[in-house]
């Protein structure tokens, strides 16, 4: 019993702290954004760094990114611009702020070419992210209970047979979301991505000094992070090229 009260006690105090924190990282939220408003924007990224911590998501991430954006530092605006896409990947405002930063960089990296129906498969697939597809699995969980609890209902015979086959039907599209919702997030956890940060980087045929150079990146371009290995990154670019690079040179996004 008397472990049970330590335990409550010790739940009750951590709430409050959280409670706490919060309230301080929604304050700092609210004046990063009257800063930015009159054009302040050193003020506002402050604050807004010191909401981080207990504010990660889309809002403080697209925020940060404008306001680095302004401040024209453009590999840091990619970096949270693409931070925000990771909360939720079909965010509009975030995906056109993301080709205006990306069409002022020095790289010009094409896409490797892919068929129309990968490209919408893929974007159906992990454009809603896993937290969409989990909102839409709950819609439907609850849609089909209703449609088999009205076959249960004493209603017309048409009326329990939509009830029944639409239950039916709600419940197999639940799975199939949430489905969709596990390999959302699979992709998210797996596909592990950077922003070069260095203004020009010598990219290695291998993790050492003395290798062959096969390219070159400049700061601000997005690279897929394959291997790590002594302090260097395996990368892989939009057209399929790989190579080594220092994880001094980047940021993970």
């Amino acid at each position: 019993m008397k472990n049970l009260i330590y335990t409550l006690f010790f739940a009750c105090i951590s709430l409050t702290v959280l409670g706490q924190d919060m309230t301080a990282a929604q304050t700092e939220f609210e004046q990063g954004n009257e800063a930015y408003k009159v054009g302040n924007y050193t003020e506002a990224l402050e604050n807004y760094q010191n909401a981080k911590e207990e504010t990660q998501g889309v809002a403080i991430n697209y925020n940060i990114g404008n306001t680095y954006f302004k401040l024209n530092k453009l590999p840091e605006a990619i970096l949270h611009y693409e931070r925000a896409l990771r909360y939720e990947p079909a965010n509009t405002d975030a995906l056109y702020n993301l080709r205006l930063a990306n069409g002022m960089i020095v790289d010009r990296i094409e896409n490797l070419p892919q068929s129309k129906a990968n490209i919408w498969w893929k974007d159906f697939r992990y454009g809603l992210g896993p937290d969409g597809w989990a909102m839409i699995s709950i819609a439907l969980a609850f849609l089909s209970v209703a449609l088999l609890l009205l076959y249960y209902r004493p209603v017309s015979r048409n009326s329990r047979r939509l009830g029944f086959f639409g239950g039916i039907i709600g419940l197999l599209l639940m799975i199939l979301t949430i489905s969709l919702a596990q390999s959302a997030d699979n992709y998210r956890e797996t596909h592990i991505t950077g922003v070069v940060f260095t203004n020009k980087v010598d990219v290695k045929s291998e993790p050492r000094e003395g290798s062959t150079n096969v390219f070159v990146l400049h700061a601000g371009t997005k690279v897929n992070l394959l291997e790590k290995n002594s302090g260097w990154y395996e990368v892989k670019i939009a057209s399929g090229n790989r190579g080594w690079m220092k994880a001094d040179d980047l940021e993970e996004i």
